[in-house]
């Protein structure tokens, strides 16, 4: 047996904020590209690219809600969400409790109108995961199992019930365990590791503050510098550039960040170590860069 939930109005809202984020993204890089490179543009650039993340996220989830959906064999309840796939045995399956009777409480994580996945607590049940599209508890399932529970919406909770109940009755044809599969970008090793996510932060929260530096002084520096060796005012004159030559080192330094984190998160997968030392060799990157910079503005 294989179930859709309602979804249309969690597909509108989810496409309409994808939209709303993309506008305000656009507008901001706009408006930064207007203005002169200063303190003013780079917040409009970097606001630009937060809400242009942001943006990424509604898409992604409103992807993931296009395909939610719940499949029931002889052998477990299947829950479909984007890139994520819950297998639950049915023979783990402890009890099945309507929405009416323990009520529905708000969820933390990906939560809108028509749309809730996430977690929520609930008194009489304890933790559970929600997939659900519901807009009133008579649209709620809990799947309570020997491990964990879940929240599906289904329009006849009843009905569904009773598929289950009777295919448990039937018994199992093969062996099934309680996992959960993911593919794609989400089923990398990456997202499970702490320190590499933080690596990897690092590595961007420096990259970020090496453009303030940069784009800090530049307003300030003449339309020419002259570049001295070694630096100060006694050194001897090696080149004379524009001001906005300085701007190719924290370029060069961005672009080696996103390589390398790139490579970095599939390279886990293999080998953790190869990982640490690509993120660890962006953020020192990062670090070269504003020496560089602080030398050649000495």
């Amino acid at each position: 047996m294989y179930y859709q939930p309602s979804r249309g109005l969690g597909l509108l809202v989810g496409t309409l904020l994808a939209l709303w984020s993309a506008g305000v993204a656009y507008v901001l890089y706009a408006f930064a590209g207007a203005a002169s490179i200063g303190v003013v543009s780079f917040a409009g650039y970097v606001a630009a690219a937060a809400m242009l993340a942001l943006a990424g996220l509604f898409a992604f989830w409103t992807h993931s809600l296009s395909t939610l959906a719940y499949a029931i064999d002889r052998n477990g309840l299947l829950i479909q969400w984007g890139p994520t796939r819950q297998v639950v045995p049915l023979g783990a399956i402890e009890r099945l409790v309507p929405g009416t009777a323990v009520g529905v409480p708000g969820v933390e994580g990906v939560s809108w109108l028509g749309y809730h996945v996430g977690r929520a607590e609930i008194e009489r049940i304890g933790p559970v995961m929600f997939y659900s599209t519901h807009q009133s508890p008579e649209q709620v399932l809990y799947v309570m199992t020997s491990e964990r529970n879940y929240a599906i919406s289904v329009e006849d909770p009843h009905a569904f019930a009773r598929e289950i109940q009777v295919r448990q009755e039937l018994g199992p044809t093969t062996t099934v365990t309680h996992h959960v599969e993911r593919t794609g970008a989400a089923a990398q090793s990456f997202w499970e590791d702490e320190s590499a996510r933080n690596l990897a932060l690092g590595a961007l929260v420096l990259c970020l503050f090496l453009w303030g530096y940069v784009i800090a002084r530049f307003g300030s520096l003449p339309p020419t510098l002259d570049l001295t060796f070694p630096p100060g005012a006694r050194g001897e004159l090696i080149a004379v550039s524009s001001r906005e030559a300085l701007l190719a080192l924290p370029q060069a330094a961005t672009a080696l960040l996103v390589l390398n984190v790139l490579v970095g998160v599939f390279a886990h997968a293999h080998s953790r170590m190869a990982a640490y030392v690509l993120f660890g060799t962006a953020a020192l990157a990062q670090l070269a860069m504003g020496l560089a910079v602080t030398l050649a503005l000495w």
